[in-house]
Order: structure tokens, then C-alpha cells, then sequence
């Protein structure tokens, strides 16, 4: 498949409730939208399948609408999941592998999150939004402020092979963000394995697509000087279950055994794990892979590591100095 100059990430804050379950099914969720200054509010309300009420969404969930709200953009009508991966990767060599007819985890795990967001409903109200931010159509007139239907208007077709955009339909959540420009449009080279990333020493799986895709998320966001930003840095854990950036990916502590050693040197009883600590250690590498990267091509000017003490556990980065905006390599 063809892979275009860019791909998008949806920012809007009801993007944001959704993929981190901060909802309340069949009801009206209202959230602030708009600053100490000027405050605003927008509502939605979801419609979710018993059956997929228990699992919730996920990032992943998102970076899979992001990746078709890419292909709508660029008019592709008919769609497979290698094209679907294709551009979750920006990499036109990624494909699924099969082992004697049977689908792989990762293609079944990419049609089922596309089953639950095709039959998730979703309707959103921000017309106190188009009143205070005068936002107009081609006319002068104020746009109506409301968007619904499916998180992902598609049917699928030829026996599970290939997916259609239902005629006339648009993905609620985008036409929205569109509307109130919460949508970023990034450069392949930021993302594909063949760009500033090509001396990576792995792949892209499912994690890693994840992990470049929240670190543009962040960055873009430090950069662009009109958010209100907490800071420069990205946590991958907190206190909380679901603070920082490895929940969001589903890695989360208490997934993790916990193992009983005692300190030769004082005799004392420790409770920690050794498999999450290996993993915090395996994402930051990663995460520093793709920093380092970044900076080399002058997308950011540097970075630090975040731990807790001089020789403890790392838990997230700083960016130092500015995001800049990305050239791509001519």
C-alpha cells in the first residue's frame, strides 16, 4: 500500500476521556473544555455493547481510529487490516503473518478493537463551544454543535477481508476535533522505521507503535505555545494506577509478580518485582531510542532521565530546552 506524507493524532479531551475510561455509559458526561479564563463546557454520551462494556477502550483503540481517520482523509474507500497496520506503523512492509490458516494475535486483536468501535454510538454536544468560540461555517453562520453516529462508520465486507466507509459518514469524535482544531498532522519520518527513526534496534510492535505515537502526542502539544501544558515532562508512572504513560499502554505494577529478598546489608525484608522493574527498564530504553533519534534531527533539543534517587528506579523524562517543528529530510 501507498503511505502518505502524514498521519494524524487526535487531541480532543473527548478522545481523551474515552480511550482512558473517564465516562459513564448512557449518560450525559459533561467535561470543561476551556480555561480559568474562559471557561467552557462540551458534552457527550456513549452507547457501548454489553459485551464491551466490562473491557473499556484502550490507546490502542485510539491509535486505530487515528489510523482510520487518516485513510478517510486521503480517500481511501475501501480498506483492509494490513492497510489499517500499515499506517498504525507508517511502514508499507508491515504485514500479518499467518501459522497454518490460523490469524495472528495481533490481526485478531486489531479486527476485534474495530468490531467494538463500530458498534459504539456516540453522540456529542458542544454548542456552548461554537457560541463562545464564534466558530462559523462558509456562510457566517454559527455551525450547529453537534456530532453523532459511530466512533467508526464502517461496514465490513468480503467475508472479513475488506472494510467501507458507510456513504456519507463521518467519525463523530474527528468532526468534532476538526472543528475546534484539536487534530495533529505528523510526518511519517517521525513514525515509519525507514525515517529519523531507522536506526531503532526493534520493532514495531504493537508497544512500541503506541509509545512513538503518545511521545509526538506530548511533544506537540510542549511545543505549541497556546496550550496550557503542566511542564515539560512525561511520567511513565505515578502513585495513582492510572498515572503516567505505561497504563495508557496497559502495562501497569500490579500486573507484575512480587518477589520477597533480603538486603545482605541490613538484614532487612524487601517486597519489590523484578519483572516490572525489568519492563520500566525495557520502555526506557525504547523511550530513549526514539528521543535521541528525535533530537539528532533537531525535533527537540534534549532530554533527561527522571528517577527516584541517584541510583533508583527511573519514571519518566524531561524534555529540556524546545519541541521544534519537524522538517522532513528532503
Amino acid at each position: 500500500m501507498w503511505i502518505p506524507e502524514n498521519t494524524y493524532i487526535n487531541i480532543c479531551k473527548v478522545a481523551q476521556e474515552i480511550y482512558k475510561n473517564h465516562y459513564q455509559e448512557d449518560r450525559l458526561n459533561t467535561i470543561s473544555v476551556g480555561t480559568a479564563h474562559r471557561p467552557m463546557n462540551c458534552s457527550y454520551m456513549l452507547e457501548i455493547p454489553e459485551e464491551y462494556r466490562a473491557q473499556g477502550f484502550s490507546y490502542y483503540d485510539n491509535v486505530v481510529c487515528d489510523a482510520i481517520y487518516t485513510l478517510y482523509k486521503y480517500e481511501q474507500s475501501r480498506i483492509t487490516p494490513g492497510d489499517i497496520l500499515q499506517i498504525m506503523t507508517m511502514d508499507e512492509k508491515a504485514r500479518f503473518y499467518y501459522t497454518k490458516g490460523t490469524v495472528q494475535k495481533r490481526e485478531k486483536r486489531l479486527r476485534e478493537s474495530l468490531k467494538k468501535l463500530m458498534n459504539t454510538r456516540i453522540v456529542i454536544d458542544f454548542r456552548e463551544e461554537v457560541r463562545l468560540r464564534e466558530l462559523i461555517d462558509e456562510s457566517d453562520n454559527l455551525l450547529e454543535g453537534l456530532a453523532g453516529g459511530a466512533l467508526l462508520p464502517l461496514e465490513e465486507a468480503e467475508e472479513g477481508k475488506a472494510y467501507y466507509f458507510q456513504e456519507g459518514r463521518a467519525l463523530p469524535v474527528y468532526q468534532y476535533a476538526e472543528t475546534i482544531r484539536q487534530i495533529i498532522r505528523v510526518p511519517k519520518e517521525l513514525i515509519s522505521p525507514y525515517g529519523v527513526l531507522e536506526k531503532l534496534e526493534f520493532s514495531s510492535t504493537d508497544e512500541v507503535i503506541q509509545l512513538k505515537r503518545i511521545l509526538i502526542q506530548r511533544l506537540e502539544i510542549m511545543g505549541n505555545t497556546r496550550n496550557n501544558t503542566n511542564g515539560q515532562r512525561i511520567r511513565y508512572y505515578g502513585n495513582g494506577k492510572e498515572d503516567g504513560i505505561l497504563p495508557l499502554i496497559g502495562i501497569r505494577k500490579e500486573n507484575f509478580s512480587m518477589e520477597s529478598t533480603v538486603s545482605a546489608k541490613t538484614g532487612r525484608e524487601k517486597i519489590e518485582s523484578r519483572g516490572w522493574k525489568n519492563k520500566v527498564h525495557d520502555v526506557d530504553k525504547k523511550v530513549c531510542q526514539i528521543l535521541d533519534a528525535y533530537k539528532e534531527c533537531g525535533y527537540i533539543e534534549d532530554y533527561t532521565q527522571l528517577r527516584n534517587g541517584a541510583r533508583g528506579l527511573v519514571r519518566g523524562i524531561e524534555i529540556l530546552g524546545k519541541v521544534n517543528r519537524f522538517s522532513p529530510r528532503t
